[in-house]
């Protein structure tokens, strides 16, 4: 799969970390959007102009004015357009006349009114600023911020009250004002480098900016909020770029309503969403999803800290009994490993706790350890260098009676996880939220701080995630290719009898079945495929046929067949009796085992993706379902199928035999590979139900329905 290339993030540097910058629309009033702005340049180090013809030749917030913008004596890096949407255009063409690198528009009332006359402006605006080879931040957005060069171009105030060093973490939002909301943990000395809003993304949008803070070398991990993008494949251009980095992305997606999932013809359409495929390209590029806001910045903080893990096992030590098991109960919620202490490890532990304590995994220092500091560091020394544990969780349950206690802890604890080269998690449990003790976390370069512990234990579990194997991304055989291919040309709705057989063209296993018009052509038919036979309603007009009784199963002689076939005929003239009939398919009976569901969709963002889940009849009632992009290999089929939660069903749960789950995952693939091939002209495929064995797997029913 081809997919489109990302701004060069060189070409972004001059506009995202330039060393000269103009302010164009600065008033004397403070409070204004300029003025902001050029505030927020009090600590840059490389000059600075203002730009308004009122105060030409003056200073103006201490910064040198100038009347115009090809009166600005050099060529300035970066410009902040702080003025109305009706000068933008102008002072663009000025801008490049004058060398510009780049320029950020503040100016609202673009496409985003829904106005069309106004898109149009914007997509005017787009193509001059390419044109002229300017890149252009916003439009209606709040700006940015290069936290090592102490650039503040935003009008967002007291840009100088983020003191924290430069480094770790970067920031993109389409949000302007969550990202600077993001951006604001500098105040408490989180470790920030660069943050960047996206607004309308008239030009740049959020995956180029976060491939310019991929290239800067202080940035160890992104924090990136989505809320749309007009071509959702450049995350995945992204993810390799991250990938290649060796820097996690973790994503927040906003809008995750299912308003884009209307139900289509079948089962398909109203199970996969359009936040089931965000989830999925997201997993597909590679980087980390998490559902809260409040756990962006704490994960992407933490990855930007940790170090690859040494072992997958979690290390509780906690001076709190209920603190241990509340931090237990969440591990084993994210499915992670709680081994008990080695010999060695249990040795030094029993030696340091009191006995009412408890020397086990989680280790119950007990509130002695305030009187007895040594106990503590001897303790976390011996967890931090058993061989098991990757990382090591604190609890912290209380801040006073002694204030500076925690924060000297925390300090200490620092060096503790940097000579171990593993990380220590701090579960911030006290109402007490700010002082010494969070800050003194944020800072150091060993401990990363959470105030929650249900979202430090998936941090944990998404830190294993990243570091871990990834299964290999699917491709398109030749079969695929050529079954695509011998599909009719323009729209087309394939009923079961010829959907199956071009399954069967992919590679597929799907069951043979010949057509009947009448109950005695059903009857020669069953003879000469054996009993028991099943048969079906063959109608264009009827995709769900147990809907009408269309299906009738496990027809052991020639009577049971007759009786069969008027039963059908006679559902149909009462539930669909428009619909068209072109007789029953007869089939042989299947071999009875678990079912699945494979569906098909074209997504408007990502294009073909698939889904497995449990099939038959209840497919939509429970909707336990996997979906991921189009192609997926084998071992990501099968991935997909160990996530669902019927998965025992095909696992031999309560003594069944186990399905042949090698054949269930390369049908799965298969089906991936076809769905990929047909592109765009996809608009739903299904298999509902295949039916799997321990022999392997059998597709009992297909549906498709092909775009022009």
């Amino acid at each position: 799969m081809s997919l489109p290339t990302l701004r060069d993030p060189a070409s972004l540097r001059r506009l995202l970390a330039p060393t000269s910058v103009a302010v164009v629309g600065v008033s004397a009033d403070p409070a204004s959007f300029g003025a902001r702005t050029i505030l927020n340049m009090r600590g840059f180090q490389g000059p600075v102009f203002a730009v308004n013809p009122k105060y030409a030749g003056q200073e103006l917030h201490g910064f040198p004015c100038v009347g115009s913008i090809r009166d600005l004596p050099i060529a300035v890096d970066s410009m902040v357009l702080c003025m109305p949407r009706s000068g933008v255009m102008e002072s663009l063409e000025a801008a490049a006349e004058r060398g510009v690198g780049g320029i950020t528009v503040y100016a609202s009332g673009y496409g985003e009114t829904d106005l069309p006359e106004r898109a149009r402006e914007e997509a005017e605006l787009r193509d001059r600023a390419r044109a002229l080879g300017i890149p252009l931040l916003g439009v209606n957005c709040l700006g940015f911020v290069h936290h090592a060069l102490r650039v503040g171009a935003t009008f967002m105030p007291d840009y100088h009250k983020m003191t924290a060093p430069a480094g770790g973490v970067g920031v993109v939002s389409q949000s302007g004002a969550l990202g600077y909301a993001l951006m604001q943990a500098a105040e408490r000395g989180f470790a920030m480098c660069h943050m960047a809003t996206a607004g309308n993304s008239t030009d740049l949008d959020v995956c180029d900016l976060a491939a310019f803070q991929l290239s800067m070398p202080e940035c160890r991990a992104i924090a990136l909020v989505v809320e749309g993008l007009r071509d959702g494949r450049r995350l995945l251009t992204l993810g390799r770029m991250a990938r290649e980095a060796g820097k996690p992305i973790v994503v927040l997606k906003l809008g995750r309503g299912e308003t884009g999932a209307k139900a289509a013809m079948s089962h398909t359409g109203s199970m996969a969403g359009s936040t089931a495929a965000w989830s999925a390209a997201f997993r597909r590029a590679g980087m980390l999803e998490v559902e809260d806001f409040d756990a962006l910045l704490e994960t992407a903080g933490f990855l930007a800290k940790a170090p690859p893990p040494k072992a997958r096992g979690v290390g509780i030590v906690t001076p709190s009994g209920g603190a241990g098991i509340m931090a237990a109960d969440h591990a084993e919620y994210q499915g992670l490993s709680l081994p008990q202490p080695l010999p060695q490890t249990a040795e030094v532990l029993r030696a340091s706790i009191p006995d009412f304590g408890s020397p086990r995994n989680p280790c119950d220092l007990t509130a002695q350890v305030a009187t007895n500091p040594a106990s503590f560091d001897a303790c976390m020394r011996a967890v931090l260098a058993d061989p098991q544990y990757g990382v090591v969780v604190m609890p912290v349950v209380y801040h006073n009676p002694a204030p500076t206690a925690t924060p000297a802890r925390l300090r200490n604890m620092s060096p503790l996880a940097e000579e171990a080269g593993k990380p220590i998690c701090i579960a911030w449990i006290p109402e007490s939220l700010e002082g010494p003790g969070p800050e003194a976390a944020d800072a150091s370069p060993g401990l990363s701080l959470f105030r929650s512990m249900r979202r430090l234990m998936k941090a944990i579990s998404l830190w294993l995630a990243w570091h871990g194997p990834r299964a290999p991304e699917g491709s398109v055989g030749e079969a695929a290719r050529a079954a695509a291919a011998a599909l009719p040309s323009g729209p087309a709705t394939l009923m079961e009898a010829a959907a199956k057989a071009a399954l069967r063209a992919a590679g597929l296993p799907a069951m043979p079945d010949e057509r009947a018009r009448n109950a005695e052509e059903a009857v020669a038919a069953a003879e000469r495929i054996g009993y028991p036979v099943v048969l079906k309603v063959d109608s264009p007009d009827i995709a769900h046929k147990t809907e009408v009784g269309g299906v009738r199963l496990d027809l052991r002689d020639a009577d049971a067949v007759r009786a069969a076939f008027a039963a059908i005929m006679e559902g149909v003239r009462r539930h669909a009796p428009a619909a068209r009939v072109d007789g029953v398919l007869v089939q042989r009976m299947a071999e009875r085992g678990p079912e699945l569901i494979l569906g098909a969709r074209r997504d408007p963002q990502f294009g073909p993706t698939v889904l497995v889940g449990l099939g038959g009849v209840q497919a939509e009632l429970w909707r336990d379902v996997a979906l991921d992009l189009a192609p997926v290999s084998p071992a990501r089929a099968e991935e997909m199928l160990r996530s669902l939660k019927s998965f025992p069903l095909l696992d031999g749960f309560r003594g069944a035999p186990r399905v042949d789950l090698a054949a269930a995952a390369s049908t799965i693939a298969a089906f991936s590979e076809l769905a990929a091939a047909l592109g765009d002209r996809l608009e739903e495929m299904e298999i509902n139900p295949l039916v799997c064995t321990p022999q392997g797997c059998l597709a009992l029913d297909g549906l498709m329905k092909l775009a022009a």
